[in-house]
């Protein structure tokens, strides 16, 4: 999609304006970006966003290319931006790009020429690496002489204020959100969705399009859901053999284990590989601006001294200890309290089913309801907890995604896996724990399905969404018209969800798997559909995401290394509980207290086992590392360098104004040559 723009002509109103760079001109531009505005926009507004964004930086602007839309009446502005300007604000942003020696170097825009593809800055920086470039260039506008918004006076404006947010917390900029190109994601799909190959997908090109948080999860899912195929086989296996139940549930539980150590440690190589790849393994990190709804009295940064909202923490951690964590607290209780109620009505259905011997399938309703009742806790405190975090004020979007994760995270814990612990080790009813275990996960996999898919798409259709009615004319449509019906979709809720979704099945598959070994096949026919479903709705009910730099899976890493130590645990108490075990205690007089003893032992000597497994596995491939030293000792040795070049040039400059002011003589100028060598080589 790319909107003719002649070359020869001014730019005006109607068109795109002009690039900074006249190098950069050309006779077509992609629009990269959307911005939507208020219906009945104040049209000196729209002129003066325009005027700020196509500004140069050094008066506050943004040096990008804008066009007002399908007239200049109208309330859209599609943003792109010249090839110099990608790369200046890529080298800025601390992009790293594979270099000519074939290694991965933070770009520099003065050495352009020497990394790969750089020439042709479509090939060179992917679609949503240059959509991300944008959004960042459109944040760093910055109030510079205004005192208000142009149009609306009573809407004012403090010095160096982020106008782009400004906008959107005064409701003034709608909505913004970066463009689909149809004939890459037609490709994509046909290669992702579409493809017969039940699990491997095109990550690279996931990369390219959505960006490396999108990719990252896509890959943890596909590695997650065949490191599970082992797993399944090897449980069907355990349940296939002719031996008694403990030694099945021995044997499964050390390859339990031992599979979930190596499995993260694999992931952790694996992402180092991938974040290299693709660059975002050393990205520089940046001051975060603050979040858009973050408030509070004006004050200085004193770091970037800025004129920024200040909120005292004191005031947020009061709001945390005094406010979130005893809501926290309260809906713990609430799920607590469910979990009593279920007990009680299995004990009830029991008994009943005892006297009639009839409706066996009722066994299984006090399951089914309290799975329900658990879904329904876990959306309700996730909206919860979303209003909490919002109104703890955090500054920055990542302190703020963090708790928002830690609060979801505690409670989704306790209300999922509660029930299984006490049936474990107070009930100690393994029988009910295997109809628990498989209740769970059918009827929490089904409703999971539902949610993530059918609901999207019946909100789309509910809705009237303008561009499923008029599919058949969107052909022939103004490509405005395309541009606004991506618009229109649901804004992409994120990955939190499917990374919580596949935190809870890993934790089935570490803690409990070893009394129901089933688990791992249930979850690989789910993740097959998760992938394509996922894959569907990304590329066509959502809007498209922008990019965000992913190294690796984040804070989840360390939740899924904390289920498997406490899977080791888990995995010992169950086999301690067993009635084979207390009857082979019972037999050979081992009173309680010694198999505690043993078993905290075996406990032990597992998790020694497992701590020397993470400590062999490297978590950086070697090759990985290599490259790594060697960019890092080429830049060092090339800092040295430039220093001793410096130095050098200094010391001359200062000789020849001592010799020319007659203050040293020729033989002093020599021995303050051979000082300044001396200082070179202490330098190196």
């Amino acid at each position: 999609m790319f909107f003719l723009m002649d070359p020869k002509e001014p730019a005006t109103m109607g068109s795109w304006t002009r690039a900074t760079c006249k190098c950069c001109t050309s006779s077509a531009v992609q629009p990269l970006v959307a911005l939507e505005l208020i219906e009945n926009i104040n049209m000196e507004t729209k002129q003066w966003l325009m005027s700020r964004i196509q500004a140069e930086k050094t008066v506050g602007g943004a040096e990008l290319m804008v066009h007002p839309g399908e007239d200049d009446d109208g309330n859209m502005l599609l943003v792109s931006a010249s090839q110099h300007v990608l790369l200046r604000t890529a080298e800025v942003l601390g992009l790293y790009k594979l270099y000519k020696d074939g290694s991965m170097v933070s770009f520099s825009y003065r050495d352009r020429r020497n990394f790969q593809n750089s020439v042709n800055v479509n090939e060179f920086l992917t679609l949503a690496e240059r959509q991300f470039i944008i959004l960042r260039a459109l944040e760093n506008i910055k109030a510079v002489d205004e005192k208000y918004i142009p149009g609306y006076p009573t809407k004012a404006l403090y010095p160096g204020e982020v106008i782009f947010n400004r906008l959107q917390k005064i409701k003034i900029l709608h909505t913004f959100y970066p463009l689909h190109d149809e004939e890459m994601l037609n490709e994509l799909g046909t290669r992702w969705y579409s493809h017969r190959n039940l699990t491997l997908q095109p990550i690279d090109s996931i990369y390219r399009y959505f960006g490396g948080s999108v990719a990252m999860y896509f890959s943890f899912l596909e590695f997650f859901t065949c490191s599970l195929m082992p797993m399944a086989i090897f449980g069907t296996i355990v349940v296939s053999l002719s031996m008694d139940t403990i030694d099945k549930c021995i044997l499964f539980s050390v390859f339990n284990i031992i599979w979930s150590t190596v499995v993260m440690e694999l992931w952790k190589r694996h992402s180092f590989v991938l974040s290299y790849t693709w660059g975002t393994m050393q990205m520089n990190s940046q001051f975060e601006e603050p979040r858009v709804d973050y408030k509070g009295p004006m004050g200085k940064n004193p770091i970037t001294h800025r004129y920024q909202p200040y909120y005292p923490a004191w005031k947020r951690k009061m709001k945390i200890w005094l406010v979130s964590v005893p809501i926290l607290c309260l809906f713990l209780a609430f799920s607590l309290y469910g979990m009593f109620i279920f007990f009680r009505a299995e004990a009830w259905v029991k008994a009943f089913h005892s006297e009639n011997s009839c409706w066996a399938c009722a066994l299984y309703l006090p399951s089914i309801l309290h799975t329900l009742y658990v879904t329904g806790m876990n959306v309700l405190y996730k909206t919860v907890a979303k209003v909490l975090t919002e109104w703890e004020n955090h500054r920055l979007e990542s302190s703020f995604q963090n708790h928002l994760t830690i609060k979801v995270l505690v409670f989704r814990f306790v209300n999922c896996f509660a029930a299984l612990f006490y049936i474990s080790f107070y009930l100690q009813d393994l029988e009910l724990l295997r109809k628990k275990l498989a209740s769970l996960l059918v009827l929490t996999q089904i409703i999971s399905q539902f949610i993530e898919t059918l609901v999207p798409y019946l909100y789309k259709t509910v809705n009237g969404n303008r561009t499923h009615l008029k599919k058949a004319t969107m052909e022939n449509a103004p490509e405005i018209d395309k541009i606004k019906s991506q618009g229109q979709m649901t804004s992409f809720p994120g990955m939190f969800d499917e990374y919580m979704e596949l935190f809870v099945q890993f934790s089935y598959v570490s803690l409990f798997s070893c009394i129901y070994p089933l688990t791992a096949i249930l979850i690989v026919v789910n993740n097959i559909t998760e992938i394509r479903m996922d894959a569907l709705k990304l590329c066509h009910l959502f809007r498209k995401p922008f990019i965000s730099a992913a190294a690796n899976i984040g804070v989840w890493q360390t939740a899924f290394e904390m289920i498997g130590f406490l899977s080791v645990i888990t995995n010992c108490l169950l086999i301690s509980i067993s009635p084979q075990v207390e009857e082979y205690c019972a037999e050979n007089n081992i009173t309680s207290k010694d198999a505690l003893i043993w078993t905290v032992g075996v406990e032990h000597a597992l998790l020694a086992i497992k701590i020397i497994l993470a400590f062999v596995i490297p978590d950086i491939p070697q090759w990985v590392k290599l490259r790594i030293d060697r960019v890092e000792y080429q830049s060092l040795q090339a800092l040295k360098h430039k220093l001793a070049e410096a130095d050098k040039g200094h010391s001359r400059e200062t000789e020849e104004k001592e010799i020319w002011s007659g203050e040293i003589t020729q033989s002093d100028s020599t021995e303050s040559s051979l000082q300044t060598s001396n200082r070179q080589l202490k330098l190196l």
